[in-house]
């Protein structure tokens, strides 16, 4: 039986899961079997149809002694994640070879698991997915833009170079960096309004999100909110007290159903669904990725982000704004209708194409 490896290492959050298992569920279909090497498998009412193996950890090494890590480039998140230096990254990369020679797999699926994209390179056919800010362009390392709009230090400049060395001496390959990472052949699980690379990708496949398509008419103006935040949150219960919203986990499709508004951290995939289901959002972003995604919802007009601290007093100027967001996420709905459906299958087919 064919089989595939389907990998997931850096990030968080229940969307590279749910999109791995999803796109398996596929795979069953045209009898290819499905193993899965996890950075963390222990996700509430999801159950993965594959046998489930760690995924190697990289060696973390923060950014700076104060542990902030700001990065600055998508080679700070590389050099956080294994690959500042030759004998971590050599290690990790060996890692992840011998899961590969332990499962056989016929292809790979990678979602955020760069240091496999490299073990795999010339011995089996990968296709790499993700989210756009997990997946670089396929440029030259020099040419990546900063992903923070602020003063670029030496210090960020000089890891790109140290991370761009320690991959040339590890896998001995001479092609650009970004071209390397991504695969043989690769899906952005997105679309181009919310990729922070959108001008630097070429011809790129495009996939909106796994779970689509959504009903229009799911949005009601004057149903309850809906909250997705995290429940370590220190503002939750006073966000969740200030609007009185429902805090329904589920199927995202039912509980959206009559909302007014979301209220999240912005992870892409409930921005996403948000976004093509033409529900409002007050977000709340938490890291870099989520600060991304929550300045691409502003400029569409359809979210409002709000930083820490913040008081009652603050949450409730929202109520000023919420006409005009709710108005502009109906718009930008029908406007994006296109990618309200769902393009698993393309991913599908190039897993055929590979095997055949």
């Amino acid at each position: 039986m064919t089989t595939a490896l389907l990998a997931w290492e850096i990030g968080g959050g229940q969307g590279h899961l749910h999109k791995l298992a999803a796109i398996s569920h596929k795979l069953q279909g045209c009898g290819i079997k499905s193993v899965f090497a996890m950075k963390n498998s222990n996700i509430k009412e999801l159950t993965l149809p594959g046998k489930v193996i760690q995924a190697p950890q990289a060696t973390f090494k923060p950014l700076d002694e104060k542990g902030d890590n700001k990065a600055y480039f998508y080679t700070d998140i590389l050099y956080m994640f294994g690959f500042s230096s030759y004998l971590t990254l050599n290690f990790h990369i060996k890692a992840w070879r011998n899961i590969i020679d332990l499962i056989k797999p016929s292809f790979i699926i990678a979602d955020y698991t760069p240091a496999l994209v490299l073990a795999a390179k010339a011995r089996v056919p990968t296709i790499v997915i993700g989210y756009g800010f997990t997946v670089p362009p396929p440029i030259e390392i020099e040419k990546f833009p900063p992903i923070r709009s602020s003063s670029i230090p030496d210090v960020a400049i000089k890891r790109t170079q140290i991370v761009a060395e320690n991959v040339k001496q590890v896998t001995g390959f001479d092609a650009a960096l970004g071209q390397l990472l991504n695969g043989d052949r690769t899906f952005i699980f997105g679309i181009p309004e919310l990729d922070p690379y959108a001008d630097l990708r070429g011809e790129i496949e495009y996939m909106g999100i796994h779970s689509a398509p959504f009903p229009q008419n799911l949005w009601n103006e004057n149903g309850k909110p809906w909250a997705y935040l995290m429940d370590n949150w220190s503002y939750r219960n006073l966000v969740i007290e200030t609007f009185n919203a429902d805090c329904s986990f589920g199927n995202i499709k039912n509980i959206l159903r009559g909302k007014s508004f979301a209220l999240h951290h912005a992870s892409f995939g409930t921005s996403m669904t948000c976004l093509l289901a033409g529900i409002p959002q007050i977000i709340f972003p938490k890291d870099l990725e989520t600060s991304i995604t929550t300045q691409k919802l502003t400029n569409l007009g359809v979210a409002i982000g709000i930083l820490e601290p913040f008081t009652k007093e603050t949450l409730l100027q929202v109520n000023d704004y919420l006409p005009k967001i709710s108005q502009n996420a109906q718009h930008q709905a029908k406007k994006l209708a296109n990618w309200n459906q769902n393009f698993l299958y393309q991913v599908v087919e190039s897993c055929l194409e590979l095997i055949n």
